[in-house]
């Protein structure tokens, strides 16, 4: 997710299918897209959804606990030993329990968008959270993200929830300042700096939880500084809650691997002792579960919400609209006017015309990018048109989409260098089929039984969960993953 590095704030990230359409002219590409998306990205039909066709609680399971491991890879429970990796358990899990090897991301993959999808069960263009930042073509809000819950345009699984009687926690859980739920301690941060502890402290609810949470763990504000928050100590928040007030549904997130695969890339020595940590985070997760007696009755839901590539290369095409006169900027290189701007998510970038209505503007982008497509040394791979995009699940205000080339990223910014080196090893942001994007998913408990899950999406997970608690989600675009469930009890 970036948020420990301050200069990286304005880098998101997405992502699409990068194989397909490297070099497909854009004319031969929308024709494609009247009649289907690009393999790999294709959005539920609404009429899919399983959960929705039932309204009733079936099954021994009534309490779930969703744990999101930021950046979290597949090859980290599918094949810890490539890695060294000492994670006994998500092998445990991956063993046990119902296991994909790879679950479809997002456009773009990144952590909000993907993290409302999961919450939600719908895409992008339908839930609204279409990038981590907010919209802001004039950059008034100081890099502010997409962090309200009243942004998110279809009810969220606490939502259901709630309506249906039951208890909900969110911990670190992204966009859910404001949230309607029992228990919230939401992402946020300003100044990244100790004030904005004291914001965390006022958005926390119920008053008094993060002292309830100090007298367990002194050294608690050390290790949650927003935005620097230690899996340990977000971890021990739902600890709490799940021992005194035995939520029946619990959305913890967690992001230190995400924080070192950016630092230094997946696979580091510092990215697997951050993963290794959060299998020791997600243990005493379960056995936390165990202590409050509530473990029998409890589906465990690991996931994650996007994959990693590396790259040493960065393009800001920005500047390309700067040379062509689409956008206006004053003496201090701040943007006053725009006919496009384009927002960089990493891996894809987007282009949004102000005036629907301007044809020449549109034609304009179109001759920038059209050419650079596929093209060695540019840094573009794909373009999307509107209808693509909006076929995908993506931003449907966007009228352009363009997709990074493998080693390159996107970055922001009308004014400085186009091409120049990467600041950082790796990165995701890029379309939901790239082939090192996939998302982790795992789902585990007494009544789960093993196996392998084909076909995963995050936009299934919501659905998924709304099935077994017995939750109307009517808007949900995904559907109910074929998790078998049994009344008896399987392991120990």
């Amino acid at each position: 997710m970036m948020k420990r590095f301050p200069a990286l704030l304005a880098v998101c990230c997405a992502v699409l299918p990068v194989a397909a359409l490297m070099a497909v002219p854009v004319a031969a590409q929308k024709a494609a897209a009247q009649t289907e998306m690009p393999t790999g990205a294709k959005v539920a039909p609404v009429a899919a959804t399983q959960a929705k066709t039932t309204g009733m609680r079936s099954g021994p399971i009534r309490y779930v606990i969703i744990v999101s491991v930021d950046g979290l890879l597949p090859a980290s429970y599918m094949e810890p030993d490539a890695h060294g990796l000492k994670v006994p358990t998500l092998r445990e899990l991956a063993k046990n329990g119902a296991a994909s090897a790879g679950a479809l991301s997002v456009i773009p993959a990144s952590t909000y968008i993907a993290h409302t999808t999961i919450a939600t069960g719908t895409n992008p263009g339908t839930h609204g959270i279409v990038s981590n930042q907010a919209w802001d073509p004039l950059d008034k809000n100081q890099a502010g993200w997409r962090w309200y819950t009243e942004d998110i345009k279809v009810p969220t699984l606490w939502d259901a929830a709630r309506a249906k009687g039951l208890k909900t926690a969110l911990i670190d859980w992204p966009v859910t300042v404001g949230a309607k739920a029992d228990a919230v301690v939401p992402e946020y941060w300003r100044a990244s700096s100790p004030e904005d502890m004291k914001m965390t402290r006022a958005l926390a609810k119920p008053p008094g939880i993060l002292d309830a949470v100090v007298k367990r763990m002194p050294d608690f504000w050390k290790e949650f500084t927003p935005p620097d928050i230690k899996d340990k100590a977000a971890t021990e928040i739902a600890l709490y809650l799940i021992e005194t007030q035995k939520p029946q549904l619990v959305m913890l997130h967690i992001f230190e691997v995400d924080h070192w695969q950016h630092e230094k890339t997946p696979w580091s020595p510092e990215a697997n002792a951050a993963v290794e940590n959060a299998d020791a985070q997600i243990a005493r997760v379960i056995a936390s579960a165990k202590k409050a007696g509530t473990w029998e009755q409890t589906a465990l839901v690991v996931v994650s919400d996007h994959g990693f590539t590396r790259y040493s290369k960065q393009v800001r095409p920005g500047v390309l609209l700067k040379e062509k006169g689409l956008v206006t900027m004053d003496d201090r290189n701040r943007l006053t006017d725009w006919k496009a701007v384009v927002v960089s998510n990493t891996g894809t970038a987007y282009f949004h015309v102000k005036d629907a209505g301007d044809e020449a503007t549109k034609k304009t982008l179109r001759e920038i990018f059209e050419p650079l497509a596929g093209k060695p040394g540019t840094g573009v791979g794909r373009i999307f048109t509107h209808e693509q995009i909006v076929a995908m699940g993506g931003d449907p205000e966007a009228y352009l989409c363009i997709e990074a080339a493998e080693g390159f990223l996107f970055t922001w910014g009308y004014t400085g260098e186009l091409n120049s080196p990467a600041r950082g090893p790796a990165g995701h942001g890029f379309a939901p089929d790239h082939k090192d994007m996939k998302a982790s998913l795992l789902f585990y408990g007494p009544s789960i039984a093993a196996g392998k899950l084909d076909g995963a999406r995050l936009v299934d997970v919501a659905p998924t969960v709304a099935g077994w608690l017995g939750l109307k989600m009517d808007r949900a675009e995904g559907r109910a993953l074929p998790v078998k469930i049994t009344a008896k009890r399987v392991r120990k």
